[in-house]
């Protein structure tokens, strides 16, 4: 079984060309089996930043991790999770990384990475080598409580 833990990554403000900036952002990063997931698929190099933790709404956040938890269907119509998404909107269309959570009696299975927009089926191939992660569900759970009591209190 892997092991779940969260850890804060920080984003740098920066400015760009033409005068814009980029936000400076404190988010959530997923640590499977002590390495970073964000590492793993890329999503530093890709400006992308985790789910969690940045979201000024924190019952928006909530029901992510409700959905992590497998307690309400995925946001997304392709039945998928968004785990890294644009830092400035966190929306789909900018493009996300993502992928399918099943929560069975025993444990939670994460699968079939893929990056994904809302105009284009899931393109997969780009992280065949990712996953599957498979934790025992009670410390998943409590992993995720842990998450939601940390957003309430910000």
């Amino acid at each position: 079984m892997d092991i779940l833990t969260l850890g804060y990554r920080h984003r740098p403000g920066e400015l760009v060309k033409g005068g814009l900036s980029k936000a400076e952002i404190k988010y959530v990063d997923f640590i499977v089996s002590g390495q970073s997931l964000g590492e793993r698929v890329g999503a530093f190099m890709a400006d992308q930043v985790g789910i969690f933790g940045w979201i000024p709404d924190k019952w928006y956040e909530n029901d992510r991790i409700d959905e992590f938890l497998g307690l309400i269907p995925p946001e997304l119509t392709t039945g998928r999770m968004s785990f890294y998404v644009c830092p400035e909107c966190g929306d789909i269309g900018c493009g996300a990384v993502t992928a399918k959570i099943e929560v069975t009696q025993k444990q939670v299975i994460w699968h079939d990475f893929g990056y994904e927009t809302n105009y284009s089926a899931p393109n997969l191939s780009r992280y065949q080598a990712i996953g599957p992660f498979m934790f025992e569900r009670t410390a998943y759970f409590k992993t995720f409580y842990n998450l939601r009591r940390l957003t309430l209190e910000r």
